[in-house]
């Protein structure tokens, strides 16, 4: 496994409609310079309602004790 570059954060597409405007995490995964998956971090899905995507972020960097500077939301 290589050293960490990258995280990349999935939003839950499955948000009831009743809690609009608040975002979950789908997933989050750890990849390495060459774009290879290191780490699929499922101990992070756990429903976790977040008020942005900025908060998701902080806590996704607090959880994971990476830099919130390598971690990005997936398009």
């Amino acid at each position: 496994m290589g050293k960490i570059v990258e995280i990349v954060v999935e939003l839950d597409d499955d948000v009831p409609e009743f809690m609009l405007g608040i975002v979950r995490c789908g997933s989050v995964r750890s990849y390495d310079k060459n774009g290879k998956l290191c780490v699929d971090h499922k101990e992070l899905v756990d429903n976790t309602p977040y008020t942005s995507e900025a908060d998701l972020l902080f806590d996704v960097a607090r959880r994971l004790k990476f830099p919130v500077s390598i971690i990005r939301i997936a398009e």
